[in-house]
């Protein structure tokens, strides 16, 4: 036999009502091993073995609601099959011991113990025993031993069927049943509704639960209670025969069986008991509270009537029969008033009970507090309307006795003096007549503190005051400060901590006038207010800076002061004790100083004016540079010297002060340092000239000029030079640059040579290098024709030209203009040209002179 046939487990069979235990069938092996334990842990299992001829077993002990797995295993001598395994969960229990604890006619609360299985909640599901008002409510259990539910909206004096179930996740356990009946509910809004010397008639609203009758029960003040009983359908009674001119108590209950409900009861009289009294309590000069004892029979209405004794017209107030008391207002003071007061059944009125009340003296109103100081005050009020023959005032301060004085009837202010400062006082003012005196008007009120003394503004600057002051004799929890701007409405408020004597004010505007006002303050007490004027000093600029300091000049710049100003005030100083005083004007933040010694170290202060008013001043030094160069021999050797603006400048060929030569520097351009030989911008110089002219030069170096080709030589055999040409047609820019460029003696005629081009406005030089110059009484070209005669110029031409610079001004025909054929061609004049020349190694010199006189 194959070993997994040896036993096998069933689905459990669970027997109806048993939740502890569960019967397994089995197979009939020769002997079989039971073993079931929770499914969550696997732990606390039962192990049982069977005989062969077993095939069924009943596991009981197990808990409620738990799921099992159960393992049966069949042994045969020392072979053990595999394990046949299924799950199986027991039922949920119910909960036990339902019971009611407390009810009422439409509720009922139930309490109950838990089930044994971790139910989450509790299903109850009720109604009455004939099937309506079916009601179902899930309640969560409770985490201690028990659980409770109210069930409410009920019917009164009904039975309910109520079953509850323990719920867990998807399972329910069987209902707990019980039944409960709610408590009857007693008939409602009991009263009289007539009497006669022997009879009294009731009336009441019927109980809602099903009822058998209700029973009456009426006593007398003697005290021999009699009982009657009335249909379920009733809700009148007349009850008879009783004694005249008695009070009965009567009561009236619900009963079902031997269940009773509570008791509704009334107070009745036989006969006619009119209202006796009125009774007055409360009076005062405007107002006066009315009672009265209940009339019998029971009055439909009553009607009040009052106004004053010595009047005619009265007022009256009509009030439902079942009032007792009434309050009249909006009496006037010291008036008699007479009152009445009727009781009306049906179409019959009573006699009227009468009764009188004199109201008080009304007290003066409107009493308020002004003018208050550490050591007094004005109390104000209004007069009171009833008359009076003076007034009496009271002030007594917190701890201490009470001060009183009378004063006239036709006073209406009054000043109380040599008070306590910062002082709680009660006042009272009241009027008198006689020995009669009004109620008292009152108002409590503080005295106000000391003032701190002699408030003073020190250390003033351009932003910050020093404030300082005397504190008050008082304990101060703050002192108030209110800065406020002259011309500024709106002030700044400041706290100030109470043990502080001073207080640094910051961040205020220059050259401005400032009011503070303060005062000290203590819980709700102030003290008077007292100030200080004060105004800021004119501020100084600020970050007063040289640069571009040259030999002979320096640029000064600053920030300007915040406050207005009128001007400034320079001076700068030298070291060998020259000084110079400048006005300088206010809209300025720079000034360049020029004319300066050499190799000089100067002092600069800079003030702000204002009217009469300097502010503070600033100061820097700086340091004028001396010659790298004593005698300059090009544009390049100047600007190391330190001259940075382009102009014009006299050179030394060679550094020789004989070989003089003015020339026009420009020092912005590529790092400046340039000489500029030729330059044409407006046409107003001939370029179309002799070979004479060329040789030594012409035109204005500030404008349209040639600088000459002996001087041209000159400076470019004094080293390597490199060529730049700057071209500008309008806003449209273009240059060349070649880096070398020297031209021959005379008797070279001034051949052309040149390096390597760079630039943007392509390469229209290199086609003359090599060439002599040529000029229209000079032909050195190798065309047929002479190129200069031809195109009006003068130039390097070789078989003629790519550019003609020094050709007609403004000319358009083809060659003839100032052209640079790879820019704009032969059939365009350029505007603006110029031609420059430097030292080739001038950046790198530069750099390093720089860096060295940094150093």
């Amino acid at each position: 036999m194959d070993g997994s046939s040896l036993c096998h487990a069933s689905v459990p069979v669970l027997p109806e009502n048993k939740a502890f235990s569960v019967v397994f069938k089995t197979l009939p092996p020769s002997c079989c091993l039971f073993s079931p334990c929770p499914r969550q842990n696997n732990e606390g299992g039962v192990i049982a073995q069977l005989p062969s001829t077993v095939t069924t077993f009943n596991q009981t002990g197990l808990k409620p609601g738990e799921e099992y797995t159960v393992t049966v295993v069949a042994l045969k001598d020392q072979a053990r099959s595999p394990p046949a395994s299924d799950s199986i969960s027991t039922q949920i229990d119910a909960p036990k011991n339902l019971r009611v604890g407390s009810r009422t006619p439409a509720s009922l609360e139930l309490t109950w113990d838990n089930s044994e299985a971790e139910a989450n909640s509790y299903r109850v599901v009720y109604s009455t025993l004939a099937g309506e008002h079916y009601h179902e409510v899930l309640v969560p259990r409770d985490t201690g031993p028990t659980t409770r539910a109210t069930l409410a909206d009920l019917v009164p004096g009904t039975e309910y069927g109520i079953g509850i179930s323990a719920v867990m996740d998807s399972q329910q356990s069987v209902p707990a049943t019980m039944n409960a009946r709610t408590e009857l509910d007693s008939p409602r809004d009991l009263m009289v509704t007539a009497s006669t010397e022997t009879s009294i008639s009731l009336s009441w609203t019927k109980a809602m639960g099903p009822i058998d009758h209700y029973r009456v029960t009426f006593t007398p003040a003697s005290g021999m209670a009699s009982e009657v009983t009335v249909s379920r359908d009733e809700s009148q009674l007349t009850l008879s025969e009783l004694e005249p001119g008695t009070e009965y108590t009567i009561s009236i209950i619900a009963e079902r069986g031997r269940q009773q409900s509570l008791e509704a009861t009334v107070d009745a009289f036989t006969g006619v008991r009119p209202i006796t009294q009125l009774h007055f309590s409360q009076l005062t000069s405007s107002s006066v509270n009315i009672t009265w004892s209940d009339p019998s029979p029971p009055a439909d209405r009553l009607v009040l009537t009052y106004g004053p004794r010595d009047e005619e017209a009265a007022q009256q107030l009509a009030l439902d029969g079942t009032r007792r008391h009434a309050s009249l207002t909006g009496l006037r003071p010291s008036t008699e008033y007479l009152v009445s007061l009727v009781a009306v059944h049906g179409a019959v009125s009573s006699e009227p009970v009468t009764g009188s009340i004199t109201t008080g003296m009304d007290a003066p109103k409107d009493l308020r507090v002004g003018n208050i100081t550490q050591d007094s005050m004005v109390i104000y009020w209004s007069p009171p309307v009833a008359p009076f023959d003076h007034y009496r005032i009271s002030y007594r301060a917190a701890e201490g006795r009470t001060d009183s004085t009378a004063i006239g009837s036709d006073a209406t202010e009054y000043t109380i003096r040599l008070l306590q400062p910062a002082t709680k006082y009660e006042i009272g003012v009241k009027s008198v007549r006689g020995r009669e005196e009004s109620e008292v008007a009152s108002i409590t009120t503080y005295t106000a503190m000391d003032a701190p003394l002699g408030v003073t503004a020190t250390n003033i600057t351009p932003t910050e005051v020093l404030l300082q002051w005397n504190p008050p004799l008082m304990d101060v929890e703050s002192y108030v400060l209110v800065l406020t701007r002259h011309t500024v409405v709106a002030g700044e408020t400041i706290l100030v901590d109470g043990i502080n004597q001073e207080y640094q004010l910051t961040n205020l505007q220059p050259s401005t006038t400032y009011t503070v006002a303060m005062y000290a303050t203590n819980g709700p007490l102030t003290s008077q207010t007292i100030s200080t004027n004060f105004t800021t000093l004119l501020d100084p600029p600020t970050n007063l800076t040289a640069s571009e300091v040259t030999r002979r000049s320096a640029l000064l710049s600053w920030v300007p002061p915040v406050g207005d100003i009128e001007n400034y005030v320079l001076t700068y100083r030298s070291t060998d004790g020259s000084r110079k005083e400048l006005i300088v004007d206010a809209e300025d933040t720079w000034i360049r100083l020029e004319g300066l010694s050499e190799t000089t170290e100067y002092t600069v202060r800079l003030q702000a004016a204002q009217n009469a008013v300097r502010s503070g001043f600033i100061s820097t030094t700086f340091t004028t540079g001396g010659r790298v160069f004593a005698n300059p021999q090009d544009c390049a050797q100047h600007l190391m010297n330190g001259d940075t603006l382009s102009g014009v400048y006299t050179i030394s060929i060679n550094g020789d002060l004989s070989q003089r030569v003015q020339v026009f520097c420009d020092m912005s351009t590529d790092g400046g340092g340039w000489i500029v030989f030729q330059r044409r911008q407006n046409g107003l110089t001939d370029f179309f000239r002799k070979w004479a002219d060329y040789r030594v030069g012409f035109g204005n170096l500030e404008d349209e000029f040639w600088l000459g080709l002996d001087n041209i030589h000159k400076i470019t055999s004094q080293g390597r030079y490199e060529l730049r040409i700057d071209m500008r047609d309008g806003q449209e820019a273009a240059y060349a640059y070649y880096d070398k460029f020297s031209i021959g003696d005379s008797r070279s005629l001034y051949k052309l040579r040149i390096g390597d081009y760079n630039g943007t406005s392509g390469d229209s030089l290199t086609y003359h290098q090599g060439r002599p110059f040529s000029t229209k009484d000079r032909d050195n070209d190798v065309a047929v024709t002479n190129c200069a005669m031809s195109y009006k110029g003068a130039w390097w031409y070789k078989n003629c030209h790519r550019t003609n610079l020094n050709g007609k001004y403004g000319e358009s025909r083809h060659s003839q203009g100032i052209n640079w054929y790879h820019w704009k061609g032969h059939e365009f004049s350029i505007p603006f040209v110029e031609m420059k020349m430097r030292p080739y190694n001038h950046r790198n010199i530069s750099g390093r002179k720089r860096r060295s006189l940094q150093l």
